[in-house]
């Protein structure tokens, strides 16, 4: 009898040190893709906002030359820092960032069409625009990131201590 009580105990000590370990690498990996989920947005916001003056800003809309310049910095900015934040290696950041790059180049030279439209009528249709252009931006960012490279969300990166 004290026998069945001590193997009927330990079997719920393992259990519940299996659940445990369920739940230990359940939050690890949630906290991983939602670390580089955020590295992914900044990087996209960085890109897409603070390295673009107010002229590029306005005249990639108007003129081709422009927006083959905005996107060729947000390009090499993502070519630079998707091995080093995002756990890939140069090559996958390479395919990874020209693939997004030619990406975000279809997206703005459309959206673009759009907020040259809207930019003297409604505001309410041209802040949707934009909201429409980013949100494009970011879900192709993220599901190309979790497809192309679905074992880079578990290597290790310094900046990700957890």
């Amino acid at each position: 009898m004290f026998r069945k009580k001590i193997l009927k105990y330990y079997y719920l000590e393992n259990k519940s040190s299996k659940v445990k370990t369920f739940i230990y690498i359940c939050q690890t990996l949630i906290i991983n893709i939602m670390g580089r989920i955020i590295i992914i947005i900044l990087m996209h916001l960085v890109g897409d906002f603070f390295l673009q003056g107010q002229k590029l800003s306005k005249l990639k809309a108007l003129k081709l030359p422009y927006l083959v310049e905005h996107v060729g910095i947000y390009t090499l900015l993502f070519i630079i820092l998707s091995p080093v934040l995002l756990g890939l290696t140069f090559l996958q950041g390479l395919v990874f960032s020209l693939l997004n790059g030619s990406l975000h180049f279809i997206i703005d030279y459309f959206t673009g069409k759009f907020k040259v439209k809207y930019i003297d009528a409604k505001e309410s249709k041209f802040l949707t625009t934009i909201g429409i252009d980013h949100t494009l931006h970011i879900i192709i960012l993220i599901v190309s990131y979790i497809y192309l490279y679905p074992n880079a969300i578990n290597t290790f990166t310094p900046f990700l201590k957890y």
